[in-house]
């Protein structure tokens, strides 16, 4: 019979582990437009972020290197002390595109260049520029190995 010393440990039941979980923590601040505000945004060290051309409200980020999975994205606005937000024209919503973090399952089909896009869009989930003057808090949680 199997005694606790002898036991091998795991995670509980319908808890996932995952080796060498990494954390990146991003402010971006923007001008008008969605421009970003170079002065006042700030990465990591090996973290860019910047306006992808000619797309309304999307920011590529890339990071110093692919990993193997790409595990969370959570963008946060940082809305003003009364003011309102803005417009429901203005990008208060929004998903990722084009997975090329994660190197096993590159979900848009193309080359594994570590970066992933984040898209702002209106209420209609058209794609929308941020209200001008906004912050947005990004939490971006990647692993270098698999589950268990």
């Amino acid at each position: 019979m199997a005694t606790a010393s002898n036991m091998i440990p795991r995670p509980s039941a319908g808890v996932v582990g995952v080796v060498d979980e990494m954390t990146f923590y991003l402010r971006l601040v923007t001008t008008t437009s969605g421009t970003l505000d170079t002065t006042n945004t700030w990465t990591p060290g090996g973290v860019t972020v910047v306006k992808t051309a000619t797309k309304t409200g999307r920011y590529t980020v890339t990071l110093p290197t692919s990993f193997e999975r790409l595990l969370s994205v959570v963008p946060t606005i940082v809305g003003s002390t009364d003011a309102a937000i803005g417009a429901n024209t203005k990008g208060l919503d929004f998903f990722i595109r084009n997975d090329n973090v994660t190197r096993t399952a590159n979900l848009a089909g193309s080359t594994q260049a570590g970066t992933v896009d984040l898209q702002f869009v209106q209420t209609s989930y058209a794609d929308a520029e941020l209200p001008d003057a906004a912050a947005v808090m990004v939490t971006i949680v990647v692993a270098r190995g698999k589950t268990f």
